[in-house]
């Protein structure tokens, strides 16, 4: 069973990023093989007030809710995160070989998404369709802003382990990844993606090297002058007049009024689209099924107090363990912490979960990095 768990550990880290399908059966295998670990696990007692008041106020989210059979399984959602927190923790033994896997995966479905466009691919089986290379390109189940979330931790990864590997062949590798990464992210058109990209470059500048900003300008300057559909979109994101722009800042107009009317508990968990009819403002012309925000997401429905509990949790472990990094030099840490920052900026504009998000949250706090 030990080497069992050694090769998942590898494929969980390799296929995590390609396919949520892939995280299902990751999560089944390894914590059914490495969860008697928990038996004897030192856990943390700030870890445990969190996730206590979540679970607490979420209760009496659920039983004020709107819908309270909507409510209970959105109520599980957060603490799914959670999981794959301890699975980062108490599951991966070696966290720089799960990284660098990690970033080799992203950058398998980067390709694939490259090739898709080229080729102009239309896969369907069934009636399914599971790759189309036109437009923002979909891919296994994965399209536009969902890409470019995923693609982001690619780019973010290869750019830190460019700076850390110390081999030319390795460097060679990493920039390969990084290119593609980026060229994947350019055909998603994901401006939540450009953002959360650079946000975590800048910390990587930060923490790491300011070469950083040099080798992501120079490949992101070439893009602009190259791709005109690109530079559109790049100058899109400053645009007032873009109409996804406008409709978000009027989704969160409505969601701001929602958290206004509930703001200790909420309207109960997924139920923003049972109630925004009733916040619904002028102008706004879309039917919003969320905020398009995971902030006002979580806050939206678990109220204030939940969503102090929730995000509190989250950013005061990457608060202690920037902390951390920056004291000892722990580079891997650094580029795990430039992944989660380009992550949370990200969800400032579109409401999107990735197991990733946990999983590396979980490995900063793990022994063995």
């Amino acid at each position: 069973m030990k080497k069992l768990a050694k090769i998942w550990e590898r494929i969980m880290g390799f296929t995590m990023n390609i396919n949520p399908a892939f995280n299902i059966l990751n999560l089944v295998v390894l914590s059914s093989i490495r969860g008697k670990r928990l038996k004897n696990a030192d856990w943390d007692k700030v870890n445990l007030f969190f996730w206590a008041g979540l679970f607490i106020s979420g209760i009496i989210s659920i039983i004020g809710a709107y819908s309270v059979s909507k409510a209970i399984p959105s109520f599980l959602i957060p603490f799914v995160f959670i999981w794959f927190y301890i699975m980062g923790k108490y599951f991966i033994d070696n966290p720089v070989v799960f990284i660098k896997d990690m970033v080799k995966g992203t950058t398998i479905l980067a390709f694939i998404t490259v090739l898709a466009r080229y080729f102009s691919w239309k896969v369907v089986y069934k009636g399914v369709e599971l790759i189309n290379g036109n437009g923002r390109a979909y891919i296994f189940g994965i399209g536009d802003n969902g890409l470019g979330v995923i693609i982001q931790a690619g780019i973010i990864g290869a750019l830190g382990l460019l700076i850390i590997e110390k081999s030319k062949k390795q460097k060679g590798f990493n920039l390969l990844y990084l290119i593609l990464n980026l060229v994947a992210l350019i055909i998603s058109s994901s401006r939540g993606a450009m953002v959360g990209t650079a946000a975590g470059g800048f910390v990587l500048a930060v923490f790491m090297s300011w070469k950083v900003i040099g080798v992501l300008t120079s490949l992101v300057a070439v893009a602009l002058f190259t791709n005109n559909r690109f530079y559109r979109r790049v100058l899109s994101i400053f645009s007032l007049q873009d109409r996804s722009n406008y409709m978000r800042l009027k989704v969160y107009e409505g969601a701001l009024l929602m958290v206004k009317d509930n703001f200790f508990f909420g309207v109960g968990p997924g139920n923003f689209h049972t109630a925004y009819p009733n916040y619904k403002v002028p102008g706004e012309k879309i039917d919003a099924m969320t905020p398009h925000n995971n902030y006002l997401n979580i806050i939206t429905g678990w109220g204030i107090i939940g969503g102090l509990f929730f995000f509190g949790w989250i950013f005061y472990r990457i608060f202690m363990n920037a902390k951390n990094a920056w004291k000892v030099q722990n580079n891997y840490k650094k580029v795990i912490i430039a992944i989660l920052i380009g992550f949370w900026v990200h969800v400032i504009f579109n409401d999107l979960a990735t197991v990733y998000s946990g999983v590396l949250l979980g490995l900063l706090d793990n022994k063995n990095l």
